[in-house]
């Protein structure tokens, strides 16, 4: 009786422990790795893994950035295309189970640019103030303009920006009280491009404004300067078309240089000119009454320093000056009818040397008297 005891026992023994080497081995296949290639490189991965569970865990590439349209910075690391996964060839979807042999190839996400938002904005128009003294005169109210800009819809920058109506600047001159000493700059022959943006830039550094008698033939070639002079705080006159003699020429050739020089001064600066400067000042009856019938004055000059003459140096432009200023004076110069390079270094010494003497810087409309007639 004894042998089947031992037989009995060592059955309730063995039975469980058979039991345990079957779990043992079912376990150990459920977690042990699968043989699996990432990225060319063999790993062991675990059972039930998914696709994209083993590229967070055995491949280095990432996730696109969200990048700003303006500068392409980096707005929100990885908030751009998420990686890309194959799985023997084919595109795989993140839940996809991976099974042993499998060969997974994981590619980084590409960077997105910010979505943009058009919009439509209004321009405030700029403000252009020139001259010294209490007394301000508006010239020009100016305008808003109108711009579509492109922002980004994340960081808020400015993409681009483009100019549906430009704004027209506000055009303020500020003079001295009346009875001052005061003088007044005029050019003839303009605009001149380089030439007459150089004058502008010396004028505007020494805060003096000017008047300026325009050519419509120059006017038409070079718009954009006259613009300039305008929208600069200075003065526009009317120089006739073409520079022509009016003692030389018809009356209908005399009307017609008037007319054509306002037009397309008028174009180019929003303005009908109210001075008008015979070339040469050679005037007739007839240019007058012309002048008169159109709501304009004419002016002259009391002080000519012969920029206008090539055998002049600046230095005696300057002496020409200073000698002969009066209050009340207008002072010819030029800044076209060809190279004028003696005015424009003369001109920050006369406007030095006056303010040395005392005076102070008007365009014609705030002299007191000017000259019509010789």
């Amino acid at each position: 009786m004894r042998v089947p005891r031992l037989a009995s026992t060592i059955l309730r023994v063995c039975i469980p422990f058979a039991v345990l080497l079957v779990f043992t081995a079912a376990v150990d296949r459920a977690y042990s790795g699968i043989p699996v290639s990432v990225d060319g490189g063999d790993v062991l991965a675990r059972r039930g893994v998914t696709a994209g569970q083993l590229a967070a865990e055995q491949s280095s590439a990432c996730p696109g950035d969200l990048r700003s349209a303006a500068g392409h910075r980096v707005l929100v690391t990885g908030g751009g295309r998420p990686v890309l996964i194959t799985v023997n060839g084919h595109l795989a979807d993140a839940s996809e189970r991976i099974l042993a042999g499998d060969i997974v190839q994981v590619f980084s996400g590409a960077d997105l640019v910010e979505p943009v938002v058009v919009e439509t904005r209004t321009v405030e128009p700029s403000e252009s103030v020139i001259g010294t003294g209490p007394v301000e005169h508006i010239i020009s109210d100016g305008s808003a303009g109108v711009a579509t800009v492109a922002i980004g819809e994340v960081s808020g920058e400015v993409v681009t920006s483009e100019t549906v109506t430009p704004a027209v600047p506000r055009i303020v001159r500020r003079t001295p009280l009346p009875g001052s000493r005061v003088v007044a700059l005029t050019f003839d022959d303009g605009p001149w491009p380089v030439q007459t943006d150089t004058l502008l830039d010396i004028l505007a550094e020494k805060n003096v404004p000017a008047t300026f008698f325009m050519l419509g033939s120059r006017v038409k070639a070079a718009p954009e300067v006259a613009r300039r002079v305008f929208e600069s705080g200075h003065l526009v006159g009317n120089h006739s078309f073409r520079h022509r003699r009016f003692d030389e020429i018809s009356e209908k050739a005399m009307r017609s240089e008037i007319s054509r020089a306002n037009r397309e001064i008028e174009k180019a600066t929003g303005v009908v000119p109210r001075w008008f400067r015979a070339p040469g000042g050679h005037m007739t009856a007839a240019a007058s009454a012309e002048i008169a019938r159109l709501g304009m004055r004419t002016a002259l000059w009391t002080v000519d320093p012969a920029d206008w003459r090539d055998d002049v140096a600046a230095s005696t432009v300057v002496h020409n000056v200073l000698e002969a200023a009066h209050p009340g004076a207008v002072i010819l110069l030029h800044d076209g009818g060809g190279e004028q390079s003696q005015t424009l270094e003369a001109l920050p010494s006369i406007i030095d040397g006056l303010r040395a003497a005392g005076y102070e810087f008007v365009t014609l409309d705030e002299l007191p008297s000017v000259r019509s007639a010789w």
